[in-house]
């Protein structure tokens, strides 16, 4: 049957995108685990009602093939991680668990990736709802409930195409994403910005300021590191400046933004205190940097965010906002 978002928000020319796929519902785990399909259920339903006027476009992308997985991670990898989901509950760390239908989940994921990284090079913005997240994977590594690098993928697309290119990526998640860092720390033209909590505190344990990146890509990467518990205030100042300050020194062409809700003060892994209203000054910011330097177009791809009501209300009105 047709997904009711597809008939509520047809396809539109140039509309904003949003990039689902029902088969990331696929993906299951233990009932204690943060990380849960009734995550992007409770954001589609959300979506569900956003007023019809609203000029966006809901799509359904083709999963990503085997083949299109390779130019970020191992086949050895990815055999593995393809076979494990029938033989065990969990790959790689015991925070990734799987279950018999995970692949398809994890390819579903990957694929609405892909969506948004040509969506980008045609000029259309993007939000891809990309379950499971992906900013902790690195080339054979799954971890941090990420198994396939979303935002990464995403990237190398753009990079196929504009080879000469800068692509900034922003990630806003309250964890260090450790696998981009680990696919970009030498590369000059991948600009990225992370603003998290203590590396000291909590996982992954780096993505610490003096990290800037290494040998040619030495100064193009920023890590802003922020206390537990920091209001949202304090939060979106620091945001607000050193972003700025960071694109002003590596002026970017396209622009990729992680973004990860689980800073928000009701999230169950109570990090931070930002409230609704922070996050949405925040993407007012990155809204102006993609005016100023990447000709109003961006690229979305969901992370992190654990508390069911804040995700059903929140990414709408991110996704109202980005619709412009």
């Amino acid at each position: 049957m047709r997904h009711p978002l597809l008939n509520r928000f047809p396809d539109r020319e140039n509309a904003f995108k949003v990039f689902f796929h029902p088969d990331c519902l696929l993906h299951e785990g233990p009932a204690a685990h943060p990380e849960q399909p009734e995550r992007l259920k409770a954001i589609l339903e959300g979506c569900l009602l956003l007023p019809k006027r609203t000029p966006v476009s809901f799509d359904i992308p083709q999963p990503a093939g085997f083949d299109q997985l390779l130019v970020l991670h191992d086949q050895q990898y990815l055999n593995r991680l393809e076979e494990a989901q029938h033989k065990t509950t969990v790959f790689m760390s015991p925070d990734n668990y799987l279950c018999q239908d995970s692949f398809a989940a994890i390819q579903a994921s990957a694929g609405c990736a892909l969506a948004s990284g040509e969506s980008l090079l045609e000029g259309v913005s993007s939000f891809a709802l990309t379950r499971p997240a992906g900013h902790h994977a690195m080339r054979s590594t799954a971890e941090g409930f990420c198994f396939i690098n979303n935002v990464a993928l995403a990237t190398e697309i753009v990079r196929c195409s504009r080879p000469g290119a800068k692509c900034l990526i922003v990630d806003f998640d309250a964890h260090y994403g450790n696998g981009i860092d680990y696919f970009y720390n030498r590369d000059p033209q991948v600009l990225y910005y992370s603003i998290h909590a203590d590396p000291d505190q909590i996982y992954p344990h780096c993505g610490f300021p003096d990290e800037t990146g290494r040998d040619k890509g030495r100064g193009t990467k920023c890590n802003v590191v922020v206390n537990t518990g920091v209001t949202g205030t304090q939060w979106l100042k620091t945001f607000q400046k050193t972003l700025l300050e960071f694109v002003t020194k590596n002026t970017p062409d396209f622009l990729l933004v992680s973004a990860g809700f689980d800073a928000h003060k009701e999230d169950p892994l109570g990090l931070m205190s930002l409230t609704d209203r922070h996050f949405l000054n925040a993407i007012n910011l990155l809204l102006e940097i993609a005016d100023e330097h990447c000709d109003g177009i961006s690229a979305w791809f969901l992370e992190g965010g654990y508390s069911i009501p804040v995700l059903k209300r929140i990414v709408p009105k991110v996704i109202k906002k980005l619709a412009r």
